[in-house]
């Protein structure tokens, strides 16, 4: 009879702990800042001055060669805005909901002068619009891009006048970023007046537009800018650009007293079908490919299966016994994701139910590399592989079997028997889960050769005599099946399998 040492629903627990749990021991010590990001500090001749950069990199960014979209996020200080996109962005990547993104905050200095394209008839600030787009497209963007590994795709995030500024650039420069995810851009009116009437005939002009525009508005904004928001939307859906996706939303009120950025809302809507349907069907790793590259398509720029979902993907084929398409994608799971525990995990686990020790001990050996802490079940798990390597009889047989062949394996038998100075070792679950790699095969002269071995080393064995019955039933050997179910209900009156399979055999 076999058995399984480790459930379908302990290795998605397995799974889940490794996503969200700590992956590398406790590198932080008491009283250590809790840090999401990092300043930088970027000199502008453009705008004469340094700007202070906010910048957070995604948290699989060290442990691969991937590139990743850039979101720029305007009007950024330490309390608001830049929190939140890193806990949204961080929550939804790690899912598999979005692609990872990589955060650039720019740190005011004169806001409404930067980022209002006329002056305000209220305060007469503003006025450098054109200044600052000049900055973001000749300095800011080229920093990042040779300063870090990024996808040619960026969102601009716009809270308050930055939503004025974000519409004013999707109008100016559309080339510039490819999504724009922003609060109401009508809040100003000396803006709205110049702003407004630009935008209409802006979209009335463009026959296609590959871009995407989410707007977020609360129902107690001031009544006039919510009008005008209204109107925006409406002349949208009756002149949108082909290619152009967009949403405007007015929502009811938040309650906080300036409204936060639709970050969550606003890139599921940026990226949809970016996690796989709950109904699709994996047969291999080409299937995942396929659907990614289309997304690709969608979204204009190379995206990367999900770390998690790979792993979800491949446990669920390994489940189904598909064990050669599960290390597939365990493979290209790992061949993204060098530092992955759960493919690391994942092939060692199918490997060793292969019998393949020493890959699954290699594998075991990598993952606590990168994490040995809390990690008990893995140098369990590599321990044994030692052990089964060094002096395993089973082991030592099944390599002469893969080499010569069944007699051969049978002469090691002997000689590892005969020789008192051995230091191997007879496991009765190893020789047992030898003869079913071998039946699964389709050797089944060497697994009933095999199961004979475990019998005749253990006699008492109610399993042992199970699984040779077994071997003799598929081999259609009917009268040597009886016989050695018949041994293993005499051995275990409570083995129900070989009750059963005597009824069908009778």
């Amino acid at each position: 009879m076999k058995t399984f040492q480790i459930s379908g629903i302990c290795a998605v627990w397995l799974i889940l702990v490794l996503m969200w749990g700590p992956t590398a021991g406790f590198a932080q010590q008491d009283g250590d800042d809790i840090v999401i990001g990092e300043y930088k500090v970027l000199r502008s001749d453009i705008l004469n001055e340094d700007r202070l950069l906010f910048v957070h990199l995604p948290e699989s960014y060290e442990d691969t060669e991937l590139s990743y979209p850039v979101l720029y996020l305007l009007w950024v200080d330490i309390h608001n805005y830049f929190a939140d996109a890193v806990m949204v962005t961080e929550k939804l990547g790690r899912t598999g909901e979005i692609p990872p993104v990589i955060i650039i905050g720019v740190a005011n200095t004169n806001r409404y002068r930067d980022l209002l394209p006329v002056k305000s008839r209220d305060s007469g600030e503003g006025g450098g619009a054109d200044t600052f787009i000049s900055f973001l497209e000749k300095e800011l963007i080229p920093h990042v891009d040779k300063t870090y590994r990024t996808k040619d795709f960026r969102i601009l995030a716009g809270p308050q006048a930055g939503a004025i500024f974000s519409l004013y650039t999707l109008t100016t420069k559309p080339e510039l970023f490819q999504a724009f995810i922003s609060g109401n851009p009508f809040m100003n009116p000396s803006n709205t007046e110049f702003l407004y009437p630009r935008a209409v005939k802006f979209f009335h002009d463009q026959h296609e537009l590959k871009n995407f525009l989410y707007i977020r508005c609360e129902k107690n904004e001031p009544p006039l800018s919510l009008e005008y928001t209204e109107k925006f939307a409406a002349h949208l859906e009756a002149e949108k650009p082909k290619n152009f996706r967009f949403k405007v939303e007015i929502s009811e009120p938040s309650g906080y007293f300036i409204p936060p950025l639709p970050f969550r809302e606003g890139l599921r809507t940026l990226f949809p079908g970016h996690k796989l349907p709950q109904d699709f069907k994996t047969e291999t790793v080409g299937d995942i490919i396929n659907y990614y590259k289309a997304r690709s398509e969608q979204y204009g720029f190379e995206v990367d299966p999900p770390d998690m979902l790979l792993a979800f993907q491949g446990n669920k084929l390994s489940r189904q016994g598909k064990t050669d398409q599960a290390i597939q994608i365990f493979e290209y799971q790992l061949n993204l994701y060098p530092e992955s525990l759960n493919a690391l995990w994942q092939l060692a686990e199918n490997y060793r139910r292969m019998g393949e020790f020493k890959k699954a001990r290699d594998n075991y050996k990598r993952f606590l590399e990168i994490r040995s802490d809390d990690a008990s079940m893995i140098q369990t798990r590599l321990d044994q592989m030692e052990k089964i390597i060094s002096h395993s009889a089973a082991y030592r047989i099944e390599q002469e079997i893969k080499k010569n062949g069944i007699e051969a394996g049978l002469g090691t038998y002997q000689e590892i028997k005969s020789d008192p100075k051995n230091d191997f070792y007879f496991d009765e679950n190893e020789f047992n889960a030898l003869g079913y790699r071998l039946m699964g095969a389709g050797k089944m002269d060497g697994a009933i050769a095999v199961f004979r071995m475990n019998v005749k080393l253990f006699p008492k064995s109610a399993n042992a005599y199970d699984s040779l019955g077994e071997a003799y039933m598929k081999n259609g050997d009917k009268e040597l099946a009886i016989k050695n179910y018949e041994k293993s209900l005499e051995l275990n009156p409570d083995n129900n399998n070989a009750r059963e399979k005597l009824k069908e055999l009778k």
